[in-house]
């Protein structure tokens, strides 16, 4: 497929139409999440076409992230959870506490659901908040080397002494434990570089700096 609108780079050079062909797309594993092996080529900014890149390609297909905030008790609101990907090197290191990480709400896209609804039943999931004032914020891959995974980040401000204290669905093997944060501590924490997940860092960054500026002189 090619893209016919030609563009410059920064020293004003006209660079090639780019374009991809993908040779095959072949699936090797299909359980909880699916991996494919993709076969693709794809053109070369100095002109002329790559070799066939082969690469394994996790589907994880499109999720939701919602940062839930309180304006008027100036607090955020993180749920803490065992995540899978943390375990081996909470093992590694010898501290089971590094595999229960600190998040905004976030979840899978259900198959025929939209993404603001798809950000109601999550919320409702994980926190016990039913939210309906939903502020789309952006789309952005987390790991596009590997894996083809969208995430659509929204926020809501809402009350959080409405938000229960734990939650998640026994179904999905969900233990959560959900976190009230003030303002002040949460940009303490990321200036300190306490946060280890991207989408806690995106979000915070987001509330502190774009929605609301003047937290950043706390």
């Amino acid at each position: 497929m090619r893209n016919n609108q030609a563009s410059t780079d920064d020293r004003g050079s006209v660079m090639p139409d780019k374009y991809l062909k993908i040779e095959s797309n072949q699936q090797l594993f299909n359980g909880f999440f699916q991996v494919n092996l993709l076969k693709f080529s794809h053109s070369l900014y100095q002109g002329g076409s790559s070799p066939i890149v082969n690469r394994e390609v996790f589907k994880r297909g499109e999720a939701v992230v919602v940062l839930l905030y309180d304006l008027v008790r100036q607090q955020i609101v993180l749920v803490e959870q065992c995540r899978a990907g943390a375990v081996e090197k909470a093992l590694h290191n010898q501290d089971f506490n590094q595999a229960w990480l600190l998040e905004p709400v976030a979840g899978m896209i259900d198959q025929g659901e939209t993404k603001e609804q798809a950000c109601v039943r999550e919320c409702l999931e994980e926190t016990g908040i039913a939210i309906s004032d939903i502020e789309y914020i952006s789309e952005f891959y987390p790991s596009p080397g590997a894996c083809d995974e969208v995430l659509y980040l929204f926020a809501s401000n809402i009350d959080s002494s409405l938000v229960d204290t734990h939650a998640g669905l026994a179904s999905e093997d969900e233990d959560i434990r959900v976190v009230l944060l003030p303002f002040s501590e949460a940009k303490q924490q990321l200036a300190q570089g306490k946060f280890n997940v991207a989408t806690t860092y995106i979000a915070l960054q987001w509330l502190i700096y774009q929605k609301l500026p003047g937290l950043a002189t706390l």
